[in-house]
């Protein structure tokens, strides 16, 4: 981020999407980290389940190898959250990439949400003053369905809140194109309110009229009330949430469930991250569309987390 400067780390993360190499394809001859890291879910490498998975592996590596003086991979698990935690933990907090004023690099594109919120919260946790350049890769498109089914909620590692029974929930949903998955967490937290969010503005006006009507579907079975968030911008979805949400974390039990971009998860982090009193929560599907996510890469959103403010 600095010029002639290379980043401490560069946190990438692999997935069967073909998107999820399009960072790497993209960087500046002359670009440098000390360490670069590649998060995996180990199902997905498992034999025949996803081949796409397999091969943008080993073109991530090859692509990035020699932009890296050490590059590493490492296996999570998007069903076993505490291997998610622990490979993480391992790779982003060891050999010097968590010491203090550092330059770091994260391609958000392909991380399930509850892999990018665990890896910021660690990153952010242990290098309180380094900087964090965020990169975003927008698809051409969509897949007709990008998950379906439920296996179980559970709140995200380290993003448990305060939950106190005398005190009525408000649910606050960031939706997107996941309708099943949105009744889910409703069903399962019962709130006594629901603030159902809708990105406005979209990362790209195509996918507005698919997540009105995803929203419709969610609102034929839950009373909710409706508002609007910016997906496509990190910063000033995280103020739109402080302005909305804030003023409710003082006489209710806030639980946010981030289901739109990354970049709104992203949001829903810093948002959280001032208020530790606010619960995230994640619904794990059952199953990913692995064969046709996404398709195409047509542009990048630049970002850089503001610095980490003390709470208390």
């Amino acid at each position: 981020m600095r010029p002639g400067v290379p980043d401490e780390l560069l946190l990438v993360c692999s997935s069967y999407e073909s998107r999820s190499v399009t960072i790497a394809e993209c960087l500046a001859k002359d670009y440098r980290a000390t360490k670069g890291v590649v998060y995996v879910n180990k199902e997905f490498l498992e034999s025949g389940v996803a081949p796409a998975m397999n091969e943008n592996l080993d073109k991530l590596k090859k692509l990035l190898a020699p932009h890296c003086d050490e590059l590493v991979v490492a296996q999570g698990s998007w069903l076993q959250p505490n291997v998610q935690l622990n490979s993480l933990k391992h790779e982003l907090l060891t050999n010097g990439a968590g010491s203090k004023n550092r330059c770091i690099t994260v391609d958000i594109t392909t991380f399930n949400r509850e892999a990018l919120l665990v890896a910021i919260a660690l990153l952010r946790d242990d290098i309180r003053n380094s900087r964090i350049r965020t990169l975003y890769v927008k698809p051409q498109g969509m897949g007709p369905w990008l998950s379906r089914g439920f296996r179980y909620m559970r709140n995200v590692m380290g993003f448990s809140g305060v939950q106190d029974p005398s005190r009525p929930t408000v649910l606050v949903v960031l939706s997107g194109f996941e309708p099943e998955r949105t009744n889910k967490i409703i069903e399962m937290h019962e709130p006594a309110r629901v603030l159902l969010g809708i990105g406005d503005p979209p990362t790209d006006e195509k996918f507005r009229q698919r997540n009105l009507d995803a929203q419709k579907l969610v609102r034929a079975r839950q009373h909710t009330n409706e508002f609007v968030f910016p997906a496509n911008d990190t910063e000033a979805c995280s103020k739109a949430l402080e302005k909305l949400v804030g003023p409710l974390i003082e006489h209710n039990n806030v639980v946010l469930a981030p289901m739109s971009t990354k970049l709104s998860t992203l949001a829903t982090y810093l948002f959280a991250e001032r208020h530790p009193e606010v619960q995230i929560t994640y619904c794990v599907p059952g199953e990913y569309n692995i064969s046709d996510y996404s398709h195409g890469s047509e542009q990048i959103f630049v970002g850089e987390l503001p610095p980490k403010l003390k709470v208390g």
